[in-house]
This record gives C-alpha cells, structure tokens and sequence, in this order.
C-alpha cells in the first residue's frame, strides 16, 4: 500500500469515528422526543457530519499535496540534516531528471552520487536502482582520484517543499530545500 492509499485509509477511518462520536452526542437520554425534535435532531448530526467530511476532504487534499505532485526540482538544493551535502538538479525535455549528490566528507574528499529518473507525481517520489557513487579526492597538486565506485539505489520522496533522500549506500537520509 502506497503512502497515499495509506493517508486516504486513514482519513476516511477519522471520518467514521468523527461521524460514530456526533451521532452518539446525538442520541437521546432516556426521553422521548417528538417527531420535529427527531428531525431537528437528525437534520443537525447531517450538518455535523457534512462538517466532518468537509474538514477531512480539505485536510486529505492538503496532505496530498505535502507528498504528491508536480515540484520544480531543477536548481541547487542544500541538506538541512548534514549542513554537507548539495544537490544540482537539471531536467531535460522529455522529462528524465538529472541528480548529481555531493556529500563533503573534507575539504580535499567528496562522496558523488549521479542519478537519473522520472519524477512519479502521482506518487511523489523519484526511485532509481542505477545510481553511480563514488569517492573523489583531490591532492595537494590539484589532481583528482575517483575509488569506490559502485551502483546504488533509492528514492527521493516529497515532502512539502522538500526532498527526503534514502540511498542504500548512504544509512542516514538527507532532507533538500532549495535555499531562498
């Protein structure tokens, strides 16, 4: 179950509850009630649920939209966790994004992931299982050395206006914004 299918579950399930709670509020104490006070009743716990639906049809959109969609990748981002790492986002025409992740471990060392993908706006993600990481050092002369290289995989997931990063070779995540 995607994240989505999960946020609807969970909404439809407070709408129940929410629905269950003002019917019960509702509900008579052991008096009776005449015909145009049951009506009135009845016509007031609609409203109420009419509310409840409203509100959670408006939160599930807003919560839609945090994690789904179409987002402007193209440009520089900067890790908000690690203070380390950057991104350089570009996007050609047909859609195929172009990441490249450096992630500072000195001044003269540097992890580089490249990735490439397609942005899943339904589902907010871009997923990739063909990244290329490797280490580049760079010496006192200026000459760079590229070790380590190896294939990886992960996800870039929205949320909001950010990118939480989850890569196999990398066990902690990293949270993008693009700086203002």
């Amino acid at each position: 179950m995607n994240r989505i299918s999960k946020l609807i579950a969970l909404l439809t399930a407070l709408v129940l509850v929410f629905a269950l709670a003002a019917c019960k509020k509702a509900a008579p104490q052991e008096q009776e009630l005449s015909e145009e006070e049951k009506s009135s009743l009845v016509a007031s716990v609609e409203d109420q649920q009419q509310n409840i639906l409203d509100d959670a049809t408006k939160l599930s959109e807003e919560l839609l939209d945090t994690f789904a969609g179409d987002m402007d990748l193209e440009g520089e981002w900067q890790d908000e966790v690690s203070q380390r790492a950057t991104m350089d986002v570009t996007q050609d025409k047909d859609g195929t994004v172009k990441l490249v992740v450096h992630w500072a471990s000195s001044a003269t060392e540097a992890s580089i992931w490249e990735i490439t993908g397609t942005w899943d706006a339904d589902g907010g993600i871009l997923s990739y299982d063909n990244g290329k990481y490797y280490v580049l050092t760079v010496d006192e002369d200026g000459k760079d050395t590229v070790s380590g290289k190896k294939t990886t995989k992960g996800a870039f997931l929205k949320e909001g206006k950010k990118l939480r990063w989850q890569d196999s070779l990398n066990e902690d995540d990293a949270v993008f914004v693009k700086p203002e």
